[in-house]
């Protein structure tokens, strides 16, 4: 087996990017509402720390789910117009990565005490999860509008199967 069949999940029988993806985006929605909770008061001197771990969690486990993400966008042909959203989504969900890395280096020289949360911690909490929702949003519209990952508009059974289901789909060329 290929190391890109493998990335894409052949041997799954469906992708592994977004059976991946899902622990890195839980763990830095969870370390933005911890950041959010702490912020407006919620007492529990812990909730910085396990942001921390969240935080740590995402960036490991987004170590997994790039490769993943690659090997399925190699797979789109530059001219299809999937391609370019997956372009975008790519630099919507680096660009959360680093805020994210930014975050962990800003909250990284409180890890051993008990401190509030920063305006710095929080400001870059904030913007690594609105950029990582529009990067979810637009990996959403991949799946869903392009089929990547289903082969929706390369194969007339998944197309028509899709479209029973109630799925939006663009009009063939």
């Amino acid at each position: 087996m290929k190391l890109v069949d493998f990335l894409q999940g052949k041997w799954l029988g469906h992708p592994l990017h977004p059976a991946i993806v899902h622990v890195p985006v839980g763990a830095w929605v969870a370390a933005c509402a911890l950041d959010v909770a702490a912020r407006l008061g919620a007492s529990s001197p812990l909730l910085p720390r396990l942001a921390l771990y969240c935080v740590l969690a995402g960036l490991v486990t987004v170590l997994a789910a790039v490769p993943t993400g690659l090997a399925e966008w190699s797979a789109i042909k530059t001219e299809k117009p999937a391609w370019k959203v997956a372009l975008l989504h790519l630099v919507l969900n680096l660009c959360a990565a680093l805020t994210w890395a930014a975050n962990l280096g800003v909250r990284w020289p409180a890890r051993t005490q008990s401190q509030p949360v920063s305006n710095a911690v929080l400001l870059t909490s904030l913007v690594a999860t609105a950029f990582l929702l529009a990067g979810g949003y637009v990996g959403t519209r991949l799946v869903s509008d392009y089929g990547i990952g289903v082969a929706r508009l390369s194969k007339k059974k998944w197309r028509d199967l899709a479209a029973r289901g109630g799925a939006r789909l663009p009009e063939p060329k």
